[in-house]
């Protein structure tokens, strides 16, 4: 295994042990035995706390069959050492079957948890596509009652898009001005009318392109196969918090998936769960809770100009095309600012001090960023000598100078600028969910899906 699959491992390990909110000793004794078949130091427990649950799943997607079997067997006793499993256990691992061991198109997703007050929960499955699939929205029209009554039974809300903006379109006018001048005082009549029209004819492919991914970044349901959509849990990472979701793509008969769900999670589960109560709109009620609470919080959600990050290695650019800009620099100062978002992966940049004890270090770091620098348009002859500080300062400040310079244009610039923790790191807080690249083929693809990258990212 390489660094970032070793770190993938420690963190999945982690959040199976906390998932119960009980760490038992039967879990620890375990633990420590898997910390040594694996070779997990301490380095790679450390800078699992920077990587997400959902990166972790995808990291290790690209692991032999084997090696992919033998990991599967072992988060299972962890997640049974102590006898147990309950619905937060049972939800992660059942993100790790779809995606290790099903032949299931299944990914993981995350996203920031939104301090606007947005909560999302775990007992949610939404059904989400961004183009229209005939054949799927009748059967799950047909059969929503059922559908529902099941996923119910089970412990979890089933979300169709179709059937709630029908709720919401029988809902009296006067009770819905009142409930939305409530919720935001500051609303005008015709804010009012356009948020009323809004939620009353939302459909999958508007919730899924404009509220999940353009508002909450969920970058990945930009443009998805039609899939069930699924909260397995959260991670806390550098101090933020992040919702992981598992996306299962719908290849044929969407009631055969709905059913494999179900009988995947009850048979994991050894402890009691909820059914979900069963609640409805009329005309003396608003509901304001669980899925209807989400979209009414998505549509009076003022949406962000966040934008993703676009390394284009056919152009050798660095671009921020949501906003218009393309990252100012030169081949060095571009490289450098891609090798500090690949070491952020695993926590930060951590630069060898001079000397002859750190000369390996001195060497495989310029082996990197001389890889990256030549993706980006740099000569190998002339490659910068980034382990100098007189070399690599004035760069860090002439890209933190420009995006600084973006000004109101760029939401939360301080998520791309190079910041320097206490500890020393080089690191910049961008979600990696936001981050793109274009290589030979072409095609922009989600950046650590591409073999290139991922092969500099391991080196």
């Amino acid at each position: 295994m390489n660094k970032i699959e070793k770190i993938s491992v420690a963190r999945v390990f982690s959040d199976l042990i906390k998932a119960d909110s009980v760490i038992d000793c039967r879990e620890m004794e375990l633990f420590n035995t898997l910390k040594k078949e694996y070779r997990l130091n301490n380095d790679c427990l450390r800078d699992a706390r920077y990587t997400t649950f959902a990166d972790a799943v995808n990291n290790l997607t690209c692991l032999h069959p084997i090696d992919k079997s033998k990991l599967m067997e072992h988060f299972r006793r962890i997640t049974l050492a102590d006898g147990m499993c309950n619905k937060d256990e049972a939800l992660l691992m059942i993100a790790l079957i779809y995606c290790l061991e099903n032949d299931d198109d299944s990914c993981m997703l995350h996203v920031q948890v939104p301090q606007q007050g947005l909560q999302l929960k775990n007992s949610q499955v939404i059904y989400v596509e961004s183009k229209y699939d005939t054949v799927i929205n009748q059967v799950l029209t047909d059969n929503y009652q059922q559908i529902e009554n099941a996923m119910r039974l089970a412990g979890f809300e089933f979300a169709y898009i179709p059937q709630i903006a029908k709720t919401y379109k029988e809902t009296p006018d006067d009770l819905m001005c009142d409930v939305l001048t409530f919720l935001n005082p500051s609303l005008d009549k015709k804010e009012l009318q356009r948020i009323h029209q809004q939620v009353s004819t939302l459909t999958t492919i508007q919730f899924s392109t404009e509220q999940l991914s353009r508002k909450l970044h969920l970058t990945g349901l930009a443009d998805t196969y039609p899939a069930l959509l699924v909260k397995v849990g959260e991670t806390v990472c550098e101090d933020k918090i992040f919702a992981n979701f598992l996306k299962i793509e719908i290849e044929g008969d969407v009631l055969e998936y709905i059913k494999h769900f179900i009988y995947l999670f009850t048979s994991m589960m050894n402890a009691e769960y909820t059914i979900v109560r069963n609640v409805y709109n009329d005309n003396q009620r608003f509901i304001y809770s669980g899925v209807y609470k989400q979209i009414m919080d998505l549509c009076l959600m003022k949406e962000s100009t966040k934008s993703v990050l676009l390394i284009d290695t056919m152009k050798q650019k660095v671009l921020l095309p949501d906003i218009h800009e393309e990252l100012d620099g030169k081949p060095a100062e571009l490289a450098l600012y891609v090798l500090i978002l690949i070491e952020s992966l695993t926590g930060g940049l951590c630069m060898p001090k001079p000397g002859p004890k750190q000369a390996d270090k001195e060497k495989h770091l310029m082996a990197k960023y001389d890889k990256i620098y030549r993706n980006l348009g740099g000569g190998q002859a002339n490659t910068p000598n980034i382990i100098k500080h007189t070399i690599r300062a004035p760069k860090v400040s002439h890209i933190n100078t420009f995006i600084g310079s973006l000004g109101k244009k760029l939401s939360h610039p301080e998520e791309y600028v190079i910041q320097r923790s206490n500890d020393g790191l080089y690191r910049i807080g961008l979600d990696r969910n936001l981050i793109f690249i274009i290589d030979n083929d072409g095609e922009k693809t989600p950046w650590m899906q591409s073999d290139t990258w991922r092969r500099i990212a391991s080196m």
